[in-house]
């Protein structure tokens, strides 16, 4: 009886797939990060009140969270006065 040599087959394909360059052929998307904000009730009902505009203004269900991203785009494009004004006004 002859004594077996060489590798098996598994060992071969193994072998052949770790010398080969990987393509990624999807882009990596970005993870979202998650974050915890405290509100007060009368910030909640005005998140609640501008998520309802945007709803009655597309055909889409908009999330409360698509609704608070949107609002940090507009903040990006106003004065920093605007925004003092505005906490102000909250406080």
């Amino acid at each position: 009886m002859s004594k077996i040599t060489g590798k098996s087959k598994l060992a071969q394909a193994v072998e052949d797939t770790s010398g080969k360059e990987k393509l990624d052929l999807t882009k990596t998307t970005k993870k979202p990060a998650l974050k915890t904000y405290r509100l007060y009730p009368d910030d909640i009902a005005r998140l609640k009140k501008v998520t309802e505009k945007m709803n009655q203004a597309t055909h889409k269900n908009i999330s409360e969270t698509a609704a608070i991203r949107a609002l940090i785009v507009l903040g990006t494009h106003v004065s920093g006065e605007k925004l003092i004004k505005a906490l102000r006004e909250t406080l």
